[in-house]
C-alpha cells in the first residue's frame, strides 16, 4: 500500500495490517455529522489510538460539503466559523497536539474571481477562529491553493487528484505544494476499504501529521518527489526491464503521472502506486518532467573514491539544466531549492547557492541549507583554502550592480592573473562555466572574491 493514504472510513481493525504493509500516515476526516452513505466518516478517539498504536501518524481534513458538486455556499463566512469552531471541539477531544495541522476542504474545481474571494474570506474566518492553535491547510485545487497561499491564509496545501483542475498542474511544477493525492479509488485487500494514495513533499518538515508523541517531523529529502507525465497521444508501456527486449507489463495512458524512482540508461525506473516500490520501466524520452527530478546515479570508477560535488555539478551541467521562459518553472531548478531552508522557489529566484547545496548534498556531505551565495562564506561551512585552491572548492563572490546586491557561489575549475573560472549554476540562466573577476566588473556588476572553501 502507498505510506500516506486517505480514507473516508474507520479502519482501526486493520491499523497493524496496513503498518505492515507498509503505510505510515492515515488521513482522516473532521465533520458535523457522518452520512448514510459514509457512517463511519468522522474521526473517533479509539479508532486514533488503534491506528497510534500500529505506530501510524494520522492527518485530518475538514469536510462537510466542502463546496462538493459546486456548491460554494458551503464556503461562506458563517460555515467558516462553525466549520472552525466544530474542528477546534474534535481536536480537543481527541487530542490533537496544537500547531499540527487541520486542513478545511475545497472539494471543486473553482477558479472565478468570485468565487476565489469568497473562498479566501472562508479562510480569513477559519484562520480567525482557529486563532494560531493549529496550522491550517487547503486540500483542493493548484488554483485555490495558490490564491490562498499567497494571501498567506494556509501553511499547506493539498493538492486534489483531479489533474484537470484549475492550476494543478502548474502548482506541481512550482513544487509549492504539502501533498499530492498521486492515485485515487484505490481498493485495499486488507479489509476491502477504498481509498486513495498520496505523496508527501519531502521538502518540508512535516505536512502537519501527528503521531501519539505529538506532531511528527518527515526528514527533508534531497529534492522534490520526482513526478513525470506520459507525453505520447495514446499509451506509453510499462516494461518489465530497461529495454524492448522485455515483456510489457502494461499499457500507461497518456497524461498519467507517475513517480520516477531512478534511470537505467534511456530507461526510467518507474512507481506507479507511489508507495517506493520500482513496478517496472518506461522509455525515459517519453517522459516530461512535473515536479522535481530524479538525482543521478552517479558511482567513481573506484568504489575506494568518494564521489566529490563537483562530480555532480558536471553531471547537472550535461543534462543542459536552463531556466524556462514564462511562467513555468523548470523542475529540476526547484529540486535544487528544495534541498535548503524554505523550500521550493521559482527558478528565476537566484538559485546558485541551491545548486551548490544540491551538488554538496549529493556527494554525502552537508552544505549550508541556504538560498544565500554568501552563507558559504559567512557560515563556518568547511576551512579557507583560498591561497591554494583546488578544483571542485566552493568559491564565494560579492556581487553589486545598480539594481541588487548579493553574492554568487560557484565550484573552483582554475584561474588566470584577473580571473577566476567557475562551475556553476545560475550563470547566464544556466549551469556553465564561466569566468568571474577576482576583484573588478563584469556585465555591468563589480565581484570580489570572498573566499575560497574546501568541504570537509
Amino acid at each position: 500500500m502507498q505510506a500516506i493514504i486517505d480514507v473516508p472510513s474507520n479502519v482501526a481493525e486493520h491499523a497493524g495490517r496496513m503498518a505492515e504493509a507498509g503505510v505510515k500516515t492515515v488521513i482522516r476526516y473532521y465533520n458535523h455529522h457522518n452520512s448514510v452513505k459514509l457512517p463511519s466518516k468522522c474521526l473517533s478517539h479509539s479508532e486514533l489510538q488503534a491506528l497510534f498504536e500500529a505506530g501510524l501518524s494520522v492527518g485530518v481534513v475538514f469536510e462537510q460539503g466542502g463546496g462538493a458538486t459546486g456548491d460554494i455556499a458551503d464556503l461562506d463566512v458563517e460555515n467558516a466559523v462553525s466549520d472552525a469552531r466544530r474542528a477546534l471541539e474534535l481536536a480537543a477531544e481527541l487530542g490533537q497536539p496544537q500547531h499540527s495541522a487541520i486542513y478545511f476542504a475545497v472539494d471543486s474545481d473553482y477558479f472565478k474571481r468570485s468565487e476565489l474571494d469568497q473562498i479566501a474570506a472562508y479562510f480569513e474566518k477559519v484562520n480567525e477562529t482557529v486563532a494560531g492553535n493549529y496550522q491550517i491547510g487547503v486540500y483542493g485545487s493548484g488554483t485555490v491553493g495558490r490564491h490562498l497561499k499567497n494571501l498567506r491564509l494556509v501553511e499547506h496545501v493539498w493538492l486534489a487528484g483531479s489533474i484537470g483542475w484549475a492550476g494543478t498542474r502548474s502548482m506541481l511544477n512550482s513544487g509549492n505544494w504539502s501533498i499530492f493525492q498521486h492515485r485515487l479509488e484505490l481498493h485495499s485487500q486488507i479489509g476491502h476499504f477504498g481509498y486513495d494514495g498520496n505523496i508527501i513533499n519531502p521538502s518540508e518538515e512535516s505536512f502537519g501529521q501527528f503521531g501519539a508523541d505529538g506532531v511528527s517531523i518527515t526528514a527533508r529529502g534531497d529534492g522534490s518527489a520526482a513526478l513525470f507525465k506520459v507525453a505520447v497521444r495514446t499509451t506509453l508501456n510499462l516494461r518489465s526491464g530497461p529495454g524492448e527486449t522485455f515483456s510489457i507489463i502494461a499499457p500507461i495512458p497518456a497524461g498519467t503521472i507517475v513517480v520516477g524512482r531512478g534511470r537505467d540508461g534511456a530507461w526510467m525506473k518507474v512507481d506507479l502506486e507511489g508507495d517506493g516500490h520500482v513496478d517496472g520501466y518506461m522509455f525515459a524520452n517519453f517522459l516530461e518532467a512535473v515536479s522535481g527530478g530524479v538525482p543521478l546515479a552517479l558511482t567513481s570508477r573506484d568504489s575506494r573514491i568518494q564521489l566529490r560535488p563537483i562530480d555532480v555539478a558536471r553531471a547537472e551541467m550535461n543534462l543542459n539544466v536552463s531556466e524556462m521562459r514564462g511562467a513555468q518553472n523548470n523542475p529540476r531548478i526547484v529540486m535544487y531549492h528544495q534541498t535548503t531552508e524554505g523550500g521550493a522557489a521559482p527558478d528565476e529566484t537566484p538559485w546558485c547557492s541551491s545548486f551548490a547545496n544540491y551538488c554538496v548534498e549529493q556527494a554525502g556531505l552537508r552544505g549550508t541549507e541556504s538560498k544565500r551565495a554568501l552563507s558559504w562564506h559567512e557560515l563556518p561551512w568547511g576551512h579557507e583554502v583560498t591561497a591554494e585552491p583546488a578544483e571542485g572548492d566552493v568559491v564565494v563572490f560579492r556581487r553589486a550592480s545598480q539594481n541588487s546586491a548579493g553574492g554568487h557561489v560557484g565550484f573552483y575549475i582554475g584561474q588566470d592573473r584577473d580571473s577566476i573560472h567557475l562551475l556553476g549554476g545560475n550563470q547566464n540562466n544556466r549551469i556553465s562555466i564561466a569566468p568571474f573577476p577576482k576583484n573588478g566588473i563584469s556585465g555591468g556588476t563589480r565581484y570580489k572574491l570572498m573566499s575560497i572553501r574546501r568541504g570537509v
